[in-house]
């Protein structure tokens, strides 16, 4: 069914391009009253021409927490104006609410057991498989991504068909169990708008010399833990989740911004939906992954072009995240993917309602992969939903959308109905797995490492659960709900660094089930923060039993044999962890940190030379060779790699400081004093830079600026007590002189 809303009359635009995020913040929370509205004047569409597309997923995004679905207390007035001008999908689904698999089936509009991305963290999509970008590309795209979370970096296989990959986080602690090293939204907004700008430094929509482009913006800020930046943070104390999605509608008004300055939002598709929801205490889950009731799968989806879009229009047959892809394709006369349970909405869009509702399916396998528990799936009509576990249930939906009233016992019909429709949709089976498997020659290595018996099967052997499975069937994640809070909150206490409170919990949890995947691995994790190295290397070893196939867990085995002094038994956990994912660039990186620190420069090179090859985009792996590169006297090459890093970011203070150091070190001494000056100009607390600065002005004869130099180094009171020492000995050393 659709209905129409009404839609704002157009007002003249009020913003005005070079508008900060900052400025956006503090104009949302003003009130109604101070809408940014851009302009969305319908251009007369030609034929023969191709519209842009701007696609937005934002993580853990709960349908009815969006004011455009009906919540009073959301500050999302750019969300819902694009909602109100184009097309709002009331009741879209999420495949799982898993980051990594729901996005994998956004971009192939398969189901998860079609692809086999089950899980975040060790699951690949195989390059058979053509996606949104892969299929855009081949229709003279430009495709460019920017996301959020390590648990999209371009190793799990979305980056294929993308000319850029953006997927540089912030730091994160290494033994990170989530996965969620992550960089808030508006700085991952500042690299797609640089992306755009130098993309298109003229205005005007696309022309056959400057083809259309795709821009993905994957955006992880409403994700745990909600830490919305003011003045969000003020505005939602009580509501921190809410805060996040409210700064989440400003950064995507600034982004919408960007597009009208350069003249391109009228001739771009702007898709926004959510890869998966958010429990917050619904069925006692309180955030995500665990189970398929509505609150975790059910997501925003908006469709917005003016003149090509209807304006107004709600969609409230139940949609899927999967047919999102056929859609795009669909509108911009691209070719349609492989993808036979997918279908496109354009027909929806314009009137055409299907005789029969399509299915809607979800699942989700981490309670099994993490925690040997059960799997959930479920699959859903109009009305009915059904929900395969061990304790099945059965809700009307159309009754109950809270799901509150299981009636699987009394409605036993029905329930067999679904489930019979779940076998034949599924093939009775679990699917496709698509784990970063051990094969033969994967498990010889792992052999030779001295990891035998590590080929151990972790896949399910089949599909669901059935009546008469009786007490072999594993733990029904709702009867465990309370325990798996317990260890997301050891988790997040081991991420905020607060041990005490953690381990009591996980010791707990290991003396009722030692086969608890994920609390072995948050207890290695919580030894590893302790600097207790040998202790988190035993949990880690505990894991690897449950999870063979975990290149993380002998990663960061190898960092605390490194921290123990044992640089032999590291690269030997780190060669197991190449083994099982040869395009792991940490590994890579330690690697070459241990050689170079052994004067093995050739191989140290090798390792990092590997790594940039799987992630050329990755500046800090180059900085690291050029360092290494440096260090072992390779000068030219070293120089080549620091001006790589500057061609691409000219104010990047490592790069600065270390080309500079090193064309003084060569005898071009204004190069490197006019090269450090930069690099103090950037971050003017750089005491590296500002020491090697100083050093070179001396050599250069300067001594008067040489000796200013040390003094501020001196006095600043961020200088490293080594580059302290040595600038007291230097100033001591100018005055010495006559």
């Amino acid at each position: 069914m659709t209905t129409r809303q009404a839609v704002p009359s157009k007002r003249a635009p009020t913003r005005r391009p070079g508008v900060t995020a900052a400025a956006i913040a503090a104009i949302v929370l003003l009130g109604a009253g101070a809408w940014i509205i851009w302009s969305s004047r319908a251009p007369v569409a030609r034929p023969a021409e191709r519209d842009n597309i701007l696609l937005i997923t934002i993580d853990t995004a709960r349908a009815d927490h969006f004011g455009s679905y009906g919540y009073a207390r959301a500050r999302t007035r750019h969300l819902d104006r694009l909602a109100s001008e184009g097309v709002r999908f009331d009741r879209a689904y999420s495949a799982a609410p898993i980051t990594l698999t729901a996005h994998a089936s956004i971009f192939t509009g398969l189901y998860p057991f079609e692809h086999g991305v089950r899980n975040n963290g060790n699951f690949y999509l195989p390059q058979r498989y053509e996606t949104l970008a892969t299929a855009l590309k081949a229709q003279g795209y430009r495709t460019a991504a920017f996301v959020s979370a390590f648990v999209l970096d371009r190793r799990y296989g979305l980056a294929r068909g993308f000319d850029t990959y953006d997927d540089r986080m912030q730091g994160a602690l290494p033994q990170v169990v989530s996965l969620e090293a992550e960089r808030r939204g508006d700085r991952t907004e500042l690299a797609l708008t640089a992306w755009l700008d130098a993309q298109t430094p003229d205005h005007g929509s696309p022309t056959p010399d400057k083809p259309p482009f795709f821009v993905w913006l994957h955006l992880y800020d409403p994700h745990e833990p909600y830490r919305p930046p003011p003045p969000f943070r003020e505005a939602f104390a009580d509501a921190p989740y809410d805060g996040e999605i409210a700064f989440t509608d400003a950064i995507i008004a600034d982004v919408l911004e960007k597009l009208r300055a350069h003249g391109l939002l009228d001739h771009t598709i702007v898709a926004v939906i959510g890869d998966h929801g958010e429990s917050l205490g619904d069925h006692g889950e309180e955030t995500h992954s665990m189970f398929v009731y509505d609150a975790a799968i059910r997501v925003p989806f908006i469709l917005w072009r003016p003149g090509r879009i209807p304006a107004g229009l709600v969609v409230r047959d139940p949609v899927r995240g999967i047919d999102l892809a056929p859609t795009l394709l669909e509108l911009v006369g691209a070719p349609a993917l492989q993808a036979p349970h997918a279908r496109s909405l354009v027909g929806v869009m314009r009137g055409r309602r299907n005789a029969a509702i399509t299915p809607v399916y979800a699942e989700t396998y981490l309670p099994q992969f993490y925690l040997n528990w059960a799997p959930l799936r479920t699959l859903r009509d109009d009305r009915w939903k059904y929900i395969d576990a061990p304790g099945p249930e059965l809700y009307d939906v159309s009754h109950d959308p809270g799901e509150m009233r299981n009636l699987y016992a009394s409605q036993p019909q029905t329930a067999a109905a679904m489930r019979a429709a779940l076998q034949r949709l599924t093939a009775g089976s679990a699917g496709s797995m698509n784990i970063g498997a051990i094969d033969r020659e994967t498990a010889e290595k792992l052999a030779a490492l001295g990891y035998v018996g590590a080929a151990g099967d972790v896949v399910p052997a089949r599909g669901g659960y059935h009546e008469g499975a009786g007490d072999a069937a594993p733990r029904d994640p709702k009867d465990v709900i309370g325990l798996f809070n317990r260890l997301r909150r050891a988790n997040s206490a081991v991420r905020d660094r607060r041990y005490d409170e953690a381990l009591p919990i996980l010791r707990s949890v290991l003396q009722d089930d030692p086969r608890n995947a994920f609390a072995q691995l948050v207890l290695g994790s919580a030894f590893m923060g302790m600097g207790q190295y040998r202790r988190a290397v035993e949990q880690y070893r505990n894991y690897i039993a449950l999870v063979p196939t975990s290149s993380y867990a002998h990663q960061w085995m190898g960092i605390c044999y490194v921290r123990l002094g044992e640089q032999d038994a590291a690269l030997r956990e780190t060669a197991a962890a190449l083994a099982l994912d040869p395009g792991s660039t940490d590994s890579r990186v330690l690697r070459g940190g241990i050689f170079a620190s052994r004067g093995q420069y050739d191989e140290a090179v090798r390792e990092l030379r590997a790594a940039l090859d799987v992630d050329p985009g990755k500046n800090v792996i180059r900085l690291d060779l050029a360092k290494v590169l440096d260090e072992a006297g390779r000068h030219d090459e070293a120089a080549r790699e620091y001006a790589a890093i500057l061609a691409q970011q000219p104010q990047d203070g490592a790069a600065l400081t270390g080309l500079g150091a090193l064309r003084a070190k060569q005898g071009h001494l204004q190069e490197g004093v006019d090269l450090l000056r930069r690099a103090v100009a950037t971050d003017s607390a750089n005491d590296s830079a500002r020491f090697d600065l100083a050093q070179a002005l001396e050599r250069l004869g300067s001594r008067e600026a040489a000796a200013e130099e040390y003094r501020r180094l001196l006095d600043q009171a961020a200088t490293s007590p080594q580059v302290r020492q040595a600038a007291s000995a230097r100033l001591a050393a100018l005055r010495a002189k006559p």
